[in-house]
């Protein structure tokens, strides 16, 4: 018989923004779990529905957090903003179809939201099928949500992405200058100032470190979500990419107010 685990994540944003409406099902391919996701406001449900999900609690609490990591990534991607998760509870209901109900509990409270334009879901959503299919990409774009969180390491994570990418599109780096809009020389450029000048990807003696600043950090994963764009172009053909413009509106709406508040 089937097992209910139900979890409760709280959504939050330091520049006040809430989370849109939106409904998600998703289907594991290897196991046929099926994931039901509502969120909304400050709020995210994620309820996974399967056999002999209760044999491993701790499983299924890790689980559910790769899964809000997910959406907080796909948020940011579609242009809603930065968002960080923080479990807040979790229900299990085991063999639901049995007479009696066995459950463990602990709840917390859904607050009203606002709703987005239709167009914004979309995105959201469409950017959520798709990592969720295509691993490389998901790391790329977890390290260009994590260069925003993390200003001062920010360029060991756009480096990091820009490798995830080159494996996403099976391209040399030579193609992703040309996706991202920059000369070869200028990509040589940033990869010899993070390998070598500063304490990014490699330690150094002089144990230096850039201070991130808001513009500077912002148009570095401006400029790398842009050519994630475009390398997804290269395998998704479907997919419309977004104007340079449209793409410094979604860093913008994620970017902190000041890298260090």
């Amino acid at each position: 018989m089937p097992d209910i685990v139900l979890s409760i994540f709280r959504l939050e944003n330091d520049r006040g923004y809430f989370v849109p409406e939106f409904d998600i099902h998703y289907v594991e391919k290897e196991t046929g779990i099926q994931w039901f996701i509502n969120c909304g406001g400050t709020r995210a449900y994620f309820v996974r529905i399967g056999s002999g999900l209760g044999s491993d609690f701790e499983a299924e609490c890790a689980d559910s957090h790769f899964m809000a990591n997910r959406v907080v990534t796909a948020l940011f991607l579609g242009g809603l903003g930065l968002f960080r998760h923080k479990a807040m509870g979790r229900m299990l209901f085991e063999d639901i179809e049995s007479e009696q109900l066995k459950f463990h509990s602990h709840l917390d409270l859904r607050e009203i939201h606002k709703k987005e334009k239709k167009q914004e879901i979309e995105k959201l959503t469409d950017w959520y099928k798709f990592i969720c299919l295509n691993n490389l990409f998901r790391r790329a774009a977890d390290d260009a949500y994590s260069a925003l969180l993390y200003p001062v390491e920010s360029s060991f994570y756009v480096y990091r992405g820009m490798e995830w990418l080159l494996k996403a599109g099976n391209i040399g780096w030579r193609e992703l200058a040309e996706d991202i809009g920059v000369s070869f020389k200028e990509i040589k450029e940033f990869k010899r100032t993070v390998n070598v000048e500063l304490g990014q990807r490699h330690g150094i003696d002089s144990a230096r470190k850039l201070r991130a600043q808001t513009r500077q950090y912002g148009m570095l994963v401006s400029d790398f979500v842009y050519g994630m764009c475009r390398v997804r172009k290269r395998v998704d053909k479907n997919y419309k990419v977004p104007s340079p413009k449209d793409v410094s509106k979604i860093v913008m709406q994620a970017l902190p107010i000041v890298p260090y508040p």
